[in-house]
């Protein structure tokens, strides 16, 4: 789906992800869906294949691991 561009597709759902996590995630129950809505738009907007797939894989990854890592994240 994605073929040549993966690496392009992963590094725009990365650092929009990077951003919100350390700008507006608090924490467990404060994970929105804005930058998964933007994920998708900006993959789209560059030319990109598979935004909707990139944004749904992304929040699915997110839903089954950033609330429960955030302890470990925060306990140093």
């Amino acid at each position: 789906m994605f073929g040549d561009s993966l690496d392009e597709v992963v590094g725009v759902c990365t650092e929009i992800f990077d951003n919100f996590l350390h700008s507006e995630y608090g924490g467990p129950g404060t994970l929105l869906v804005l930058p998964f809505i933007d994920m998708a738009d900006t993959i789209n907007e560059k030319g990109l294949p598979g935004g909707p797939q990139a944004a749904r894989a992304a929040i699915k990854w997110a839903q089954a691991h950033v609330d429960k890592d955030w302890k470990e994240w925060t306990s140093t």
